[in-house]
């Protein structure tokens, strides 16, 4: 459910809710303590950096583009951002969501898969996507050369999955591996009661998907949930790296501009109610522990937003804040 960084966090925050200020820190094994600590060298000046010009514009459909021509590598970053994710999964179905988006890859309704995927090879790329709580992608990266052609492939995939069901039976089981593996380590075991904590029923409070859930999903129901999610009004496409500015307007005019604009975006903002919790999962035997520490603070639109996430980095929020140094 954690989704990867990509272009469209220079220009805009996927938080539009209540965020949580969280310090964590992962403590290390006794042995770890005896090794001396040495001083690290003084850090140098910033260097400076300006964001990229950019240049945003919508379709008559209502769907964004982004265009932010960056860089000198000879290749072409597409990431197609639709406002639709976990938070609009059925209450009693989590994670499918995410077997959609994994559906979606496995061919169109004028592709195989194979097909798919090697058309993307051939112009140096490959197709993926990402859901995540608020927010879902299908991306590519490409020979500059092969923009135009790669925003069509994208187009396609995102506009006319087939979602065949010989494929779902294999993505259940990789589900339920990782699954498996995920509710094993001690970091999520903490995430999962410190978000249910924080946020109760609400979509917020649900980290992971149940065997239950991913067992009873079907292609019918997860072709529900795109055509109840997936259009035109709740998609951005950004464009960034090398490309011809032009040639790639035409493209995108012409393969996303049918695209139908479907339904609009749900806006569900939990309520957090300040409370003081305190909830400890033993685990015997295990080499480390997490600690999670939490409070509501301003959501993304506040202009302390950047400020309190540096500040909670900082502190304790990242592998190399002063607690973690401090300890190790």
């Amino acid at each position: 459910m954690n989704r990867p960084m990509n272009v469209k966090t220079i220009f805009a925050s996927s938080a539009k809710i209540t965020a949580s200020f969280a310090a964590v820190l992962a403590l290390a094994t006794a042995s770890s303590f005896a090794q001396t600590k040495q001083t690290p060298p003084a850090g140098g000046p910033p260097k400076p950096f300006t964001v990229p010009a950019h240049e945003t514009f919508s379709l008559p459909n209502g769907m964004k583009v982004t265009l932010v021509p960056y860089g000198n590598l000879p290749k072409v970053t597409l990431s197609l951002v639709v406002r639709t994710g976990n938070l609009n999964e059925p209450a009693d179905m989590p994670g499918l969501a995410d077997l959609a988006g994994k559906l979606m890859k496995e061919g169109t309704t004028s592709k195989t898969s194979k097909q798919v995927a090697e058309e993307a090879a051939g112009m140096g790329g490959a197709i993926t996507t990402a859901v995540g709580v608020d927010e879902s992608s299908v991306d590519t990266d490409v020979l500059s050369e092969f923009g135009p052609r790669a925003a069509a492939l994208l187009a396609d995939v995102a506009q006319h999955p087939l979602f065949p069901e010989s494929e779902l039976p294999r993505l259940k089981n990789d589900a339920l591996r990782q699954l498996s593996i995920s509710k094993s380590l001690p970091q999520n075991m903490a995430l999962e009661r410190f978000r249910k904590i924080l946020y109760g029923d609400h979509p917020y409070g649900t980290v992971f998907p149940t065997q239950e859930s991913i067992d009873k999903a079907s292609v019918a129901d997860i072709k529900k949930y795109y055509d109840g999610n997936f259009g035109a009004e709740r998609a951005h496409l950004y464009v960034a790296c090398r490309f011809d500015a032009s040639e790639m307007k035409k493209a995108i005019a012409a393969n996303f501009g049918s695209w139908a604009k479907g339904a609009a975006s749900v806006t569900n903002v939990p309520k957090v109610k300040p409370q003081h919790a305190l909830d400890v999962t033993d685990r015997p035997g295990a080499a480390q522990s997490t600690l999670l520490v939490g409070l509501p603070a301003p959501n993304a639109t506040s202009p302390d937003a950047i400020s309190l996430m540096v500040t909670n980095a900082l502190l304790g929020g990242s592998f190399g804040s002063r607690i973690t140094s401090n300890i190790r």
